[in-house]
């Protein structure tokens, strides 16, 4: 199985609820022009009637024409302008005012119109991964000797369900943001890894239970260009990516990434976010 970004695999998971027909609000197509661009937030709460901080905040832009996908995503602790609130981190936007604020926020900061949203509560994946009976993650030295919960284990690793929140919500290392980042990728492929294994088939219906509470989207099924997207797995492998950047910054002591505003609008020109 080839490697699958984050977005890649929590949209083949997608896909098998949107055929069951399980969660989609059935929202109307929209008039999106040349791109689709999708804003896919991961949070960390009890459930997505309690909101959380966003953890992962990433838009994927697909090109209507040439079928061609790309990512950008944006560290959780940009200091951006916060949609009805003023400066602040742009994880706080959801919790702040939700949706609507965290698409908004997005939107002004990049220049780009948003046309749907995913949402992913990654608490819940901690009870995934139990129902699956673990998952296996390859895990570095300095990351076991920094999470206490993986009891110094290195190398290809089984972790259960309270191993892999607390892999999941570590950042204290050289790459912060964007090794958690990183981390969010391998757990989510991991778990995909694990669903799909036949021995595991007979779990679907608690699996996507579980899904169908945790994961919110207003993508129609009348977008095609998504739904043929969403069948192929959107492998991001000749895909273009990139990670807003900036200077790290202390502000009253809270750490702030200040972000480049000269590369942030070169990398949503390359990456095609506009149309």
């Amino acid at each position: 199985m080839k490697k699958l970004h984050i977005i890649g695999i929590i949209c083949l998971i997608l896909i098998l609820i949107i055929a069951l027909g399980i969660f989609l609000v059935g929202s109307p197509k929209k008039d999106t022009g040349d791109k689709i661009n999708i804003l896919l937030l991961g949070v960390d709460a009890r459930d997505l009637q309690h909101p959380g901080n966003t953890d992962s905040i990433s838009i994927i832009s697909i090109d209507k024409s040439t079928k061609e996908v790309s990512l950008l995503s944006i560290p959780r602790d940009s200091r951006v302008k916060i949609s009805g609130r003023g400066i602040d981190k742009i994880n706080s936007a959801y919790p702040y005012g939700g949706l609507n604020a965290t698409i908004s926020t997005v939107e002004d900061f990049l220049g780009i119109k948003i046309d749907y949203y995913i949402l992913v509560n990654f608490q819940e994946f901690k009870n995934i991964v139990d129902t699956l009976g673990g998952i296996y993650i390859d895990i570095s030295a300095n990351e076991s000797s920094q999470i206490p919960e993986l009891n110094g284990a290195t190398g290809l690793t089984k972790l259960n369900g309270d191993q892999t929140l607390a892999y999941a919500r570590f950042r204290f290392d050289s790459q912060g943001d964007v090794g958690r980042v990183k981390r969010h990728q391998k757990i989510i492929q991991a778990i995909t890894n694990e669903f799909l294994k036949p021995a595991n088939l007979g779990k679907a219906p608690t699996v996507l239970s579980q899904l169908n509470s945790n994961v919110h989207t207003d993508i129609p099924l009348l977008e095609t260009s998504v739904l043929e997207q969403l069948l192929q797995g959107f492998n991001l492998d000749k895909g273009k990516t990139a990670i807003i950047s900036g200077n790290w910054t202390t502000i009253n002591g809270i750490v702030y990434l200040i972000p480049n505003n000269e590369t942030k609008e070169q990398m949503v020109n390359e990456l095609g976010l506009r149309d």
